[in-house]
């Protein structure tokens, strides 16, 4: 239990009164006084018995979603359930929002529990950036009704949103790695061309309007066939992320933002062309694989950003990918796909790049985000040049600038 400055101010003033009283025996000022000590003493002895049952307060929070895409607003609750049998005139409720997280209002309320009784309160707030945002602790400032005392008790809640990315179609980044990397000419396509790419055996389950029956006729065998648009290509599509890079950009575009927008758009993108895709990402001190991340991109985002919070990143280098992969059994790959940006390029160097570039040789290929490279990090339109020609020349990997611009505005 502590005084607060109300009730310092009060106290000192009563006390006055009382010497004042007394001096000029003015027995009016001196009743006055009188009954300002009994309202102090109230007060005290109301706060001293609400006080004693403040640890019986049991308190919860409900999130309307726990994943959200960035912009979004989610509904934040916190319950108040009061089941002692005296009331508590007066509980101040403060959230402290962390950073990347806007409420609407202020989180700070002011209720009244009776014995036995519940109160729920609740407020909004808007993500900014993706991640996973771990939502803090609360304080409940238990207060009289005349706030001349109060006591603050803290109380942990372990929650927490994970934000996705803003995503859209992004056809010619599609059109530049077909271009690039040549899928189709290895007889898989992107593109849904329907010619033939292969002859095999049939198995169980295969369509039985693909089986050759000329060939069956003719030599008793069940074969089937497979074309362009059936047999898809299978990529590995890597997220360079480093802390650096929210503190490139402004708001919610900073570089860190537009290269998340630009992976998941990606992955959206491959997997409406049923691409069998895996994504890796390094966060924090591991790098984190999700397998047939093509057949649910939502599911596969909230899982790799479960361990990545706003402001965080990768500390270790990109080729550990590599490593995790061939640790695991590993995967045959037609196309690596990495999603990294200039400014890491020319930090790191390009090695951890032609590592993860190896596991499908000639088919590897970077797409740097559009952003403004020259006002937020200082690159030049010729360093940028130089970072391209350095991937082509000495790693042998093919690198472009998407054209889509993911910048929003909040």
């Amino acid at each position: 239990m502590k005084i607060t400055s109300t009730g310092i101010v009060y106290l000192a003033l009563t006390v006055i009164s009382i010497i004042y009283s007394i001096a000029s025996m003015n027995h009016f000022y001196y009743l006055l006084s009188l009954l300002a000590v009994f309202i102090f003493i109230s007060e005290y002895y109301l706060f001293r018995d609400a006080l004693s049952v403040i640890n019986g307060i049991k308190v919860s929070r409900r999130i309307s979603s726990r994943s959200i895409l960035e912009l979004e607003s989610v509904e934040i609750g916190v319950e108040l359930s009061n089941d002692t049998g005296k009331s508590i005139p007066r509980v101040l409720v403060v959230e402290d929002p962390p950073g990347y997280i806007q409420p609407e209002v202020k989180p700070v309320f002011t209720v009244f529990l009776p014995a036995y009784s519940k109160s729920i309160l609740s407020y909004r707030v808007k993500a900014l950036a993706p991640g996973r945002i771990d939502l803090p602790g609360l304080r409940l400032i238990f207060a009289d009704p005349l706030s001349f005392f109060y006591a603050v008790l803290s109380i942990e809640l372990r929650d927490h949103i994970v934000v996705q990315p803003l995503y859209t179609r992004v056809d010619e980044v599609l059109k530049s790695i077909e271009r690039i990397t040549g899928i189709n000419v290895k007889g898989r396509s992107f593109s849904g061309e329907y010619d033939l790419a292969n002859i095999r055996e049939y198995s169980p389950g295969d369509d039985v309007r693909r089986i050759l029956w000329k060939h069956y006729a003719k030599t008793g065998n069940l074969m089937v066939r497979e074309d362009y648009g059936d047999v898809k290509p299978s990529i590995l599509l890597v997220i360079d992320m480093r802390k650096r890079l929210w503190e490139i950009g402004s708001g919610v575009n900073t570089l860190a933002h537009v290269q998340l927008r630009l992976a998941r758009s990606l992955l959206e993108s491959l997997s409406t062309m049923k691409a069998r895709v895996d994504v890796a990402m390094c966060t924090e001190t591991s790098p984190k694989i999700y397998f047939d991340a093509w057949r649910d991109p939502s599911e596969a985002f909230y899982s790799l950003l479960s361990t990545l919070q706003p402001g965080g990143g990768c500390g270790i280098p990109l080729s550990t990918i590599k490593q995790v992969l061939a640790y695991i059994g590993g995967r045959r790959y037609d196309s690596v796909i990495i999603v990294t940006n200039p400014v890491t390029l020319v930090e790191d160097g390009i090695d951890s790049v032609r590592e993860v570039a190896s596991l499908a040789p000639g088919g590897a290929v970077v797409v740097l985000p559009r952003f403004d490279y020259d006002v937020y990090a200082g690159l030049s339109g010729k360093e940028l040049a130089v970072v391209v020609g350095k991937l082509v020349g000495e790693a042998g990997v093919e690198a472009f600038i998407a054209e889509e611009d993911l910048r929003v505005v909040a």
